[in-house]
Formats: structure tokens, C-alpha cells, sequence
């Protein structure tokens, strides 16, 4: 599972030799249905990450810190409906990054009470881009049916392919989100020797025209340090 590069197991957007990196990225944008406290404000933002992105102003601010004081919530499902089509075992996999505030979350706060709410999490993690066309092409057969098996339930993949973005290479994936009647968008930007920020938005179906357009922008006003 995953494909073989320098005698290195690859997974996008994951721990090398595991799937469970996928969940790592997904996961997390169900955390939004849980919290509704204070955030920074938009605008230009500072990540721990380091980089600078400028974030529309309808969009709030989950800091490293305010994302790890919510990570309780994670594992609850009581009064989160939007839970149930996610397991436990699956949100335990990725509690303790968000415990230790390896995770920042930048949200739509236009959403009623009760709806899913749009959103764009970011991490840093240990992964290697494909550097060939023949390594994109053997990586966008193998996701689908990754993406599947982690969620249960057949996943589309809509866009697999290379681009580039704060002036280095950076794959793009478009999928079925993990709770149904969602779409993920993620960029994966080459950050330095095996280092990868990734950055994924997801939204309901009925507002992706206007995710896509507020990613791209926040994508390409990035500014890497």
C-alpha cells in the first residue's frame, strides 16, 4: 500500500509505510461540527508552521494551542450527530495530534447551528511528493481504493495531479469527503527535505464553487519563511 521510492514506502499525506496518515487528513475536518468558541481573527495569519497565508475575513482562526484545548471533544459523540458516520477507532488514530496541537483549523462562521461547517485544517508532515509521471499516475490509481477502504464506503476521486503553488511543487487531490455529502480539497506543497504542509479544505456539496475559489485564494497567498 502505497508506492516504493529510494527503498521508502510512499503515502501522500502520510507517515511513510501506513495508511494511517490518510485519516491523519481527513479526520480532523470533523472537529468542526464540535467547536463554536473564540478564535483569532482572518486576515493575514502567522502559522506555527512557518508560513504566512491571508484568510478571508468571513473565515475564522484555530490557533495550534486553541485546536489542542478542544481535542476532548474529539473523541465524544453525544450531542455531534455529525459523528455518527465516523468510528471511534478512527478518531482515536488522529487524537493525539490534535491533542498536542499539531493541527491548525481555519473555519467558515457562517454556518447554522447544527450544519456542517466549512473548513481548511493544516499540518506539517513527513512525506515525499512524486517526482515522475509514472509515480503520479501509479499514486492516483492507488487513492481511490485507499480512500475507500479507510471510510468504508466507495470514494471518488475528481482531481489527481501536480501544480504548483507558493513556487514549489505541490500535488492537488479533489475526493469524496469522509462524512457523506462532502468534498476535500488538498494541496500537499513540498516544504523541504521530506517535509510536507499540507493543507486540506472541506465543504458540502452545495457550497464547493464557492470553497474552491476561497482555497485557491488562500492556497496562493502563501508565503513560505
Amino acid at each position: 500500500m502505497g508506492m516504493q521510492r529510494s527503498g521508502r514506502m510512499f503515502m501522500p499525506g502520510g507517515r511513510r509505510g501506513r495508511v494511517g496518515g490518510l485519516r491523519d487528513l481527513v479526520i480532523p475536518t470533523v472537529l468542526m461540527i464540535l467547536l463554536g468558541g473564540a478564535a483569532a481573527g482572518a486576515a493575514d495569519h502567522e502559522s506555527g508552521f512557518g508560513f504566512a497565508i491571508s484568510v478571508p475575513d468571513v473565515w475564522l482562526v484555530l490557533t495550534r494551542g486553541e485546536v489542542a484545548a478542544n481535542a476532548p471533544a474529539f473523541l465524544a459523540r453525544e450531542g455531534n450527530a455529525g459523528l455518527s458516520s465516523i468510528p471511534l477507532a478512527m478518531r482515536r488514530i488522529v487524537y493525539d495530534r490534535v491533542q498536542s496541537g499539531e493541527l491548525e483549523i481555519f473555519y467558515r462562521r457562517e454556518a447554522a447551528p447544527g450544519e456542517f461547517v466549512d473548513n481548511v485544517n493544516v499540518l506539517m508532515q513527513p512525506a515525499e511528493l512524486p517526482s515522475a509521471r509514472d509515480q503520479l499516475d501509479q499514486l492516483c490509481g492507488i487513492l481511490p481504493g485507499e480512500f475507500s477502504r479507510v471510510f468504508g464506503r466507495p470514494i471518488a476521486m475528481d482531481v489527481c495531479e501536480m501544480r504548483v503553488r507558493a513556487g514549489r511543487p505541490a500535488l492537488y487531490l479533489q475526493f469524496d469527503g469522509a462524512i457523506p455529502g462532502t468534498t476535500t480539497l488538498q494541496y500537499q506543497i513540498e516544504r523541504g527535505r521530506n517535509a510536507t504542509l499540507i493543507l486540506t479544505a472541506t465543504s458540502t456539496r452545495a457550497h464547493l464553487p464557492r470553497m474552491l475559489g476561497e482555497f485557491e485564494e488562500m492556497v496562493e497567498s502563501i508565503r513560505l519563511h
